[in-house]
């Protein structure tokens, strides 16, 4: 008779093989089939200004930079428009009569340089366990050294 080298209970390498493969497949397609979010529609600005006076909104996001500002519908859609120099202040008041919720996009920030001494602590650190490790490492060195020598000199007879 044959002996079984593994449980009943564990699974084998092939068992969670197909288990990974059969989990990373269904992972993929639910990514392949997930809705992608529809693009932001490019209307006119009076036609986006018709829609905020009247529309079903949930929210404005106004680039200021750009001049542009982006509407969100209760569907989910979304549309943008340029706005006219000027014209900000009425968009504004418009959004806050009808309480909507109005968003700023934030100005890109410049990249931050830093200076070029920069104090690591982690390397610190790093270099005093690699220290205390070495200082450990030599001192067990040099005991089992002096150990050896020490039994060497015990088993040889004194006359010789």
């Amino acid at each position: 008779m044959r002996a079984r080298l593994t449980s009943p209970r564990l699974p084998t390498i092939g068992g969670l093989r197909r288990g990974l493969l059969s989990i990373s497949i269904v992972a993929a397609a639910a990514l392949l089939a997930a809705p992608s979010a529809p693009a932001a529609r490019w209307v006119s600005y009076q036609t986006l200004l018709g829609q905020v006076r009247s529309g079903a909104l949930i929210r404005a996001v106004i680039n200021r930079e750009r001049q542009d500002i982006e509407i969100k519908f209760r569907d989910l859609s979304e549309w943008e428009a340029f706005y006219p120099r000027g014209a900000q202040s009425t968009l504004q008041r418009l959004l806050h009569e009808r309480h909507i919720r109005v968003l700023f996009a934030s100005r890109p920030h410049a990249a931050h340089t830093r200076p070029a001494a920069v104090h690591h602590h982690l390397r610190y650190i790093a270099a005093a366990v690699i220290g205390a490790l070495a200082l450990i490492g030599g001192a067990a060195y040099l005991y089992s050294r002096r150990r050896r020598s020490s039994r060497r000199r015990a088993g040889a007879t004194p006359g010789q």
